[in-house]
């Protein structure tokens, strides 16, 4: 039996979620190699069937097809890999196993693909405890070599009240032969759900089948002062099993760019169990450094009119990220291409200004005039540093920019990080404007 629940949420937005769970791990494993591929892995924490001494562990690792050597093979193309799973409870080694695996593809062009993932998954059943675990996958072809350790618990389940497990962000489900589920967790941080679907996925046990079972959850705006509510739900069932598993399709989850907590909660005969999973909200085509969209649209005051900037505003929701995308696709100098290069490295000047000239009398760097000749002008080739003289002169920098033959003097007359321009600016110079 499963539940999918379709009147949750809709909406109109494409998005990516990115990913940072409770229990649910994604992350990137530590290279061996400078050439070692890169490999994700989630963590999936469930009820054991019929044996609640033991605690369920899935554990999922994908990796991109391009980090992979595939060997051709006749009329096909041949990767093979091994997984190493080591566990420790302190200095006991609980578990070391290895797993070989060989697949194919027929299509060259797919083995350079960074968008489709090989799936590796395998469950263990084990003692509910705090463990370190490392995982090392290996290319066999290339010899490449990938390895991470990192901190495990694994939640006891009790048999006398409702347990639930953590939750699984998927981006497809299959169902097989023999009620078998086939999960596909999402694959990368930034997560493009304007596919098909994106689901939350979580397994459950209830003591009282016969009895009605309660599922609520809450989505909190985690970056707000006081995590404000943002949506909830909550659904009732009637007809259960000991041993179930629900999910939901949140594409339309209708949400702005932000940081997110998402808590799901199961009740039955007043006993209750709960998870969390925190997850954020951008649109794709953004570049990782925009957090806050609003903020990003002011921050184009250096490359973009007044006018233009008030058409973007004009617009709410997708149609606002679609006019802030219409900007920019008239600024991108290679269209076609994955990335907007301009509009990633504008917004990497932004975020090194902030970063380097902000202060408590001016927290927004990038409004500083060293910040706007960095965004405008890029890093300079060599800066000259004065520091504070008592009887000589204030603080002063010089930027040269060697290439274009020009120097930028700020002058710090306050002696609080206050840095004033005082040459000329050569808009005609600015890679950013030109």
């Amino acid at each position: 039996m499963y539940f999918m629940i379709k009147k949750f949420y809709k909406t109109l937005l494409t998005i990516c979620f990115m990913i940072s769970l409770f229990f649910l791990h994604t992350e990137v494993l530590k290279s061996e190699s400078e050439f070692a591929p890169k490999v994700y892995y989630h963590f999936f924490n469930y009820p054991v069937k019929n044996d609640f001494s033991k605690s369920g562990l899935r554990i999922f690792l994908e990796v991109p097809y391009n980090d992979l050597l595939f060997i051709k093979n006749e009329d096909y193309f041949e990767s093979t890999s091994e997984v190493n799973i080591v566990l420790w409870d302190g200095d006991n080694l609980i578990l070391d196993k290895s797993f070989e695996n060989s697949f194919s593809v027929v299509e060259f062009e797919e083995t350079k693909s960074d968008s489709i993932f090989y799936l590796w998954e395998n469950s263990f059943e084990i003692n509910p405890k705090k463990y370190e675990i490392e995982i090392i996958f290996t290319d066999k072809n290339s010899g490449n070599i990938s390895k991470g350790k990192m901190p495990l618990e694994v939640k006891k389940f009790n048999d006398k009240t409702v347990n639930i497990s953590n939750l699984l962000f998927l981006n497809r489900i299959e169902f097989l032969p023999n009620n078998i589920v086939k999960l596909f967790p999402v694959s990368v941080n930034n997560i493009a759900v304007n596919e098909e679907n994106f689901y939350v996925y979580f397994e459950m046990y209830m003591p009282d089948e016969n009895k009605e079972l309660s599922i609520k959850f809450n989505v909190l705006d985690e970056l707000s002062k006081d995590t404000t509510l943002v949506k909830r739900g909550n659904i009732s069932l009637k007809k259960n099993k000991k041993y179930d598993y629900f999910y939901t399709d949140l594409k339309d989850l209708n949400l702005e760019m932000g940081r997110y907590i998402i808590v799901y909660q199961i009740e039955q005969d007043k006993n209750i169990d709960k998870t969390t999973a925190s997850f954020s909200v951008a649109w794709e085509g953004l570049p990782g450094l925009i957090k806050d969209f609003d903020k990003a649209v002011d921050q184009m005051k250096y490359i973009a009119s007044g006018n233009e900037i008030k058409k973007i505003k004009k617009n709410k929701g997708y149609e606002k990220f679609a006019a802030f995308k219409e900007f920019w696709d008239k600024k991108d100098p290679s269209p076609g291409v994955n990335g907007n290069e301009k509009m990633i490295e504008y917004y990497r000047r932004i975020s090194f200004a902030i970063k380097s000239f902000s202060s408590s009398r001016r927290p927004d760097g990038w409004m500083t005039d060293r910040g706007y000749i960095y965004v405008i002008m890029g890093a300079p080739d060599y800066t000259y540093k004065q520091a504070f003289d008592t009887y000589r002169s204030p603080p002063y920098e010089i930027w040269y920019y060697y290439h274009r033959n020009r120097t930028y003097t700020f002058i710090d007359e306050t002696g609080f990080g206050d840095f004033i321009l005082i040459s000329p600016i050569y808009y005609e110079d600015s890679d950013m404007l030109n």
